[in-house]
């Protein structure tokens, strides 16, 4: 896949499907305990798209995809928690996928940090240090449901490499 344009009009099609399934997910409620806990499914396609296009459009994938949904769906304070938890998230994701992490491990890593730091963005905003007592829980959260994700994204993307005649590196 070397056409520019292709990468574009791909990485815009990523950002679209992220908007949808991040919507879809915000109707499902998991009884959990924790207020606003998800599991990320709209991370699918920043996954795909750091494995398929590069980090580079999987990282601008996330950041359009935070804004947009922020405008459409959101409020400040939610934009804050996306974008604390995506941007750290993603930095984790790419050292490690670069340091010959599976899809798995990246996944997993990459869910952990972003409820951490989402954690830091409501100690700040809500200046609780009681909101600290989350952490265990969403670590352990975080591993089954970044597991989850990166099981789905291995799944579509032995699929999609194969549509969209991608080179084999990748997950």
């Amino acid at each position: 896949m070397q056409s520019p344009s292709r990468k574009i009009t791909t990485a815009a099609a990523f950002v679209a499907v992220g908007l949808i399934m991040g919507y879809i997910e915000s109707f499902i409620v998991l009884p959990v305990g924790i207020p606003g806990f998800r599991i990320g499914i709209a991370n699918i396609a920043v996954v795909l798209a750091m494995y398929l296009l590069g980090p580079v459009y999987g990282g601008c994938i996330l950041l359009i995809r935070v804004i947009l949904a922020a405008m459409l769906f959101g409020s400040g304070a939610s934009f804050l928690y996306s974008l604390c938890g995506g941007v750290f998230s993603y930095a984790a994701m790419v050292v490690l996928s670069r340091h010959g992490f599976s899809v798995y491990g990246v996944s997993a890593a990459g869910a952990v940090v972003h409820n951490i730091a989402q954690t830091l963005v409501a100690y700040v905003l809500i200046g609780s240090v009681y909101v600290m007592t989350y952490i265990p829980v969403l670590m352990i959260i975080g591993v089954f449901a970044g597991l989850l994700v990166g099981f789905i994204s291995n799944i579509i993307y032995k699929r999609l490499r194969r549509i969209l005649n991608f080179n084999e590196e990748g997950i």
